[in-house]
């Protein structure tokens, strides 16, 4: 009796053994179908040939479901471009200083609804309303009263160096190296009554916190406060927080933060590149990462989207995707703290959350789908304007990422 009750416990044993393998077998996912179609759809897309090197990546939760690079960093040396290859995101960047901002406010080094006056070693108001103090979080949702004027801003990109070859192309609203200042110098000289730059065209006939005007230079101020709030400057305050606790080891905002035999350079077309340039108001569009780096923060923004993340406790990524309309915003788009809420990325169909950016040489996208908890990443190193089907090419590599997330999601992926 004792042999048969010892023989059915080892049956029983080895049958669930066995249906806990099929079962986590079943769940393991094989994406290499899909994987393959997106590849070839990808490959096609970049034949069009207005794009010289880009990555992408679809992340979930769990980390990278796909990524893959096409096309060169340097053309003269035929160095591929890769999911690892790193360069300057444009103003992607802003989504750092959200959570940044976040976490300085946890450790009670700032108060979002405080006043910028507090934190700065001048004063900077609205000429037009000038009892009505700009706030931290006006700076956050771009409702500061802040604008952009190009003459102003444009001071912020400085050449990395003075002479150029002939395949080097220079704007020519780009400051000489020697022209290089600090943020605060370049905040003082733009935003306050004494500065050299200073006009009030730089501030809207719009009292703040009323309307939405998207502003650079209003979110390099936002870092600027960042900095003297919690008396740590903003890079290493990012290291900390971010980078560090993530592990994204291929980023930084200099040179000195990366390995530079894995940089592109940016390009105009085949022919021409783009001269290298830093941005003063770097916090603004100046973080350099890779495809499979920023694949790491995207999934840690949809892990705090979901009240799971690491990063940030419950309650700030609750602030951080907390959803605020302005009168002035003709389509019914949202926005969270240096966050956006949107369908008008490529016109798609469901709402999507992150961020985009521009810069010369340079465009990119990073959102994510709260549907199908899936999320997206595209790094172009060419600028936008030199060839008219640059847009197209664009389009055709974001709508393979979106038809590979609905067949991902759809369950024709085999399980």
């Amino acid at each position: 009796m004792k042999n048969i009750v010892s023989i059915l416990i080892i049956l029983t044993i080895l049958f669930s053994c066995k249906q806990n393998s099929e079962i986590k077998k079943n769940n393991e996912r094989d994406f290499t179908a899909i994987n393959d179609t997106l590849t070839k759809d990808l490959q096609k897309a970049f034949e069009k040939g207005a794009i010289i090197g880009f990555s992408v990546s679809v992340v979930d939760e769990n980390g990278v479901v796909y990524e893959n690079g096409f096309g060169y960093r340097d053309i003269e040396l035929e160095k591929k471009y890769t999911p690892n290859t790193t360069q300057n995101i444009a103003s992607i960047s802003k989504t750092l200083i959200g959570v940044s901002l976040l976490k300085a406010q946890e450790l009670g080094k700032l108060n979002l609804d405080d006043p910028i006056n507090k934190y700065l070693p001048f004063k900077i108001t609205n000429p037009n309303y000038p009892d009505k103090p700009i706030l931290i979080k006006h700076l956050a949702y771009h409702s500061s009263s802040i604008i952009d004027v190009d003459e102003v801003y444009a001071k912020s990109y400085v050449l990395k160096k003075s002479k150029h070859n002939d395949n080097e192309g220079v704007y020519d609203w780009f400051s000489m190296p020697e022209k290089r200042i600090s943020l605060i110098e370049f905040l003082n000289n733009s935003l306050t009554e004494n500065g050299k730059w200073y006009t009030k065209e730089i501030f809207a006939n719009i009292e703040p916190g009323v309307m939405r005007k998207y502003s650079n230079i209003g979110a390099a101020l936002c870092a600027q406060i960042i900095e003297y709030a919690t008396g740590q400057d903003y890079q290493s305050f990012t290291k900390d927080y971010i980078l560090q606790p993530l592990k994204m080891t291929s980023s930084g905002w200099s040179s000195k933060d990366i390995d530079t035999t894995k940089r592109s350079r940016l390009f105009a077309n085949k022919e021409m590149l783009i001269a290298e340039y830093s941005l003063i108001t770097y916090a603004d569009g100046g973080f350099i990462t890779s495809n499979n780096d920023l694949g790491l923060f995207l999934t840690e923004l949809m892990k705090g989207y979901k009240g799971s993340g690491t990063l940030l406790n419950k309650e700030s990524y609750t602030k951080l995707f907390k959803k605020q309309k302005f009168p002035n915003v003709e389509t019914e788009q949202e926005f969270g703290i240096f966050m956006e809420f949107s369908k008008e990325f490529i016109k798609i169909k469901d709402d999507v959350i992150g961020h985009n950016g521009s810069d010369p040489g340079v465009m990119t996208a990073m959102y994510f789908n709260p549907k199908t908890e899936t999320g997206k990443i595209l790094l172009v190193n060419t600028d936008s304007d030199f060839n008219e089907n640059f847009w197209p090419e664009v389009a055709s590599i974001w709508n393979s990422l979106i038809k590979y997330e609905t067949e991902l999601n759809s369950g024709k992926a085999s399980r």
